[in-house]
């Protein structure tokens, strides 16, 4: 915060760089409290009027701050002299789809160089290649050796749940985190459970032939999702009716397998009725200021269980937030990418980091 306002203060514009719009909500409240009317957000949920009023903002330099995602980098900064990349791990930064594709921590390090600006990468799980560029003094390289205020990291707790099967397959909660859940929310404090699959079930099977419904578009299994009624692909967004019958064999005899964050919903609503629990990824959260209007009910403590895919992972700061339960942890290392185990540690390692922020060791 000293060095935007150090820039800020010399007539300078400043980029903040997020790699989810989840993040833009809780930050931009407390840098507005700091900076006041200077500082603006973009991302791809605003309207064209919308985008166009803040374009027309950064290029006659009216707005010195913009927190945005990866498109943020594309406004016409006129006196852009700092980029701070926050969580510059994050695959999220990386476009795939549509064209362009970029990566947004590459370019703003490309860009800054152009401008002769200044580049913050921030993480607490940096990426490899960052790490080594910080190593090589490409990069200079500061550590933080402890957290904000002093508070020791929360304890970690591993439960081996092998033989725990039930019938319908993988077991969600094992009877410690269900009974660590429970003394958590009965102390008066909060719960965030990750599951890193949305949807009720990733995908089915057919009893009889084994065959898996897959897109006719991405050949990938579709997911079943119960609040639509409808199987999704994750990668084209395309939908489709849910089957009665087996196109393959004709026998009705589908197996549920695995498990995402609506089915870890519905079963947490079963088990803890009493609780206030809610689900926050990409289907429960579509309009506007839906992420934000999650977030300021969590932090207000009207939610004692939230539920969610990596939109709880990143950088959020919850004051009251004891434990933290990761569902199915081997099943981040089952995803068809090369950084799989990289991945999965940062994944692992930033949503521990939500327990136990303020106050007290999680």
């Amino acid at each position: 915060v000293k060095l935007i306002a150090d820039y800020v203060a010399n007539g300078s514009q400043v980029l903040y760089l997020l790699p989810e719009i989840a993040l833009t909500a809780q930050l931009i409240r407390r840098l507005q409290e700091y900076f006041g009317g200077h500082i603006s957000i973009y991302h791809s949920k605003f309207n064209d009027q919308e985008r166009v009023e803040l374009w027309n903002k950064v290029r006659s330099g009216e707005t010195r701050i913009v927190l945005g995602a990866r498109s943020a980098l594309f406004l016409p900064f006129q006196q852009l002299e700092l980029i701070v990349v926050d969580e510059e791990h994050d695959p999220s930064y990386k476009q795939q789809d549509p064209a362009p594709r970029y990566n947004a921590r590459d370019a703003a390090i490309f860009y800054a160089h152009l401008r002769g600006a200044r580049v913050v990468l921030g993480s607490a799980t940096p990426s490899i290649e960052s790490y080594f560029n910080a190593k090589q003094a490409k990069y200079g390289l500061v550590h933080l050796p402890e957290r904000f205020g002093g508070i020791e990291l929360p304890k970690i707790e591993l439960v081996n749940t092998h033989g725990m099967n039930t019938r319908d397959g993988k077991i969600m909660l094992s009877e410690q985190l269900k009974q660590a859940v429970d003394e958590t929310v009965q102390g008066g404090r909060q719960v965030i459970l990750f599951q890193n699959r949305r949807g009720y079930n990733p995908y089915l099977i057919c009893g009889s032939c084994g065959f898996i419904p897959q897109c006719s578009d991405c050949d990938v299994s579709l997911t079943m999702h119960k609040f639509s009624k409808k199987l999704h692909c994750h990668y084209c967004g395309k939908t489709y009716p849910v089957l009665i019958a087996c196109p393959a064999c004709g026998v009705q005899n589908w197996l549920e397998k695995n498990f995402g964050t609506e089915k870890v919903e519905e079963y947490l609503e079963n088990i803890f009725s009493e609780y206030k629990i809610a689900r926050m990824d990409v289907d429960s959260v579509r309009g506007k200021n839906a992420h934000d209007n999650l977030i300021r009910q969590f932090e207000k403590q009207q939610i004692d269980i939230l539920i969610g895919t990596q939109m709880v992972v990143k950088g959020l700061d919850f004051e009251h937030v004891d434990l933290v339960g990761i569902i199915d942890a081997d099943g981040l290392l089952g995803f068809a990418d090369f950084r799989v185990n990289e991945r999965a540690f940062q994944l692992m390692e930033q949503v521990s980091g939500r327990a136990g922020r303020k106050h007290r060791q999680g």
